[in-house]
């Protein structure tokens, strides 16, 4: 489809250009179950140069099974195989793995995922962190993420690839 088709049908639809915190929790919790967790889990985000930790305002954890295997496609599912290998062939015993290495562990291999939403502003989402490989939950962070009306325009590679999300998944 055409980037003209896919602008035209977004300004037709119902949806907004971006998302404010509020919904965004909302649409989380009911779609993923997620579990909110407190923002000093995630502090090492602090040394990250992509994050302004003090716009953090939501932090959330998947680590339920059943909605996980939602979230993950083959790829996804091929990369999680591939790390729990790379894992299993390093000789170490459980006892000399720190508990944040099971934690990332937990991560690279699917157990787990873990997000965490910025906000600019203090109402609508800016940003975001995805800790795991999810394609579904990247695209579903996106589209939360959205773009402000003002650059919603074609032209802009920002806006042109975020039609691309919503018509990938369905939106538009």
């Amino acid at each position: 489809m055409r980037i003209n088709e896919l602008d035209m049908l977004f300004k037709k639809s119902t949806l907004p250009f971006r998302y404010s915190v509020e919904e965004a929790d909302r649409r989380l919790r009911d779609k993923y179950n997620v579990i909110e967790i407190d923002k000093e889990v995630v502090a090492d985000l602090m040394k990250d140069p992509l994050v302004n930790y003090d716009h953090i305002t939501k932090c959330y954890r998947v680590n339920d099974s059943n909605v996980l295997s939602t979230l993950f496609n083959d790829s996804d599912r091929s990369m999680h195989a591939e790390l729990r290998q790379l894992n299993a062939d390093k000789s170490i015993s459980k006892s000399g793995i720190t508990e944040s290495e099971l934690f990332w562990r937990d991560i690279q291999e699917g157990r787990l995922l873990q997000l965490v939403l910025e906000s600019a502003d203090g109402e609508h989402v800016s940003s975001f962190t995805l800790q795991g490989i999810s394609e579904k939950l990247l695209h579903e962070l996106i589209i939360l993420k959205g773009i402000p009306p003002e650059k919603g325009y074609i032209g802009n590679k920002s806006y042109e690839a975020y039609l691309g999300v919503l018509h990938k998944n369905g939106l538009i």
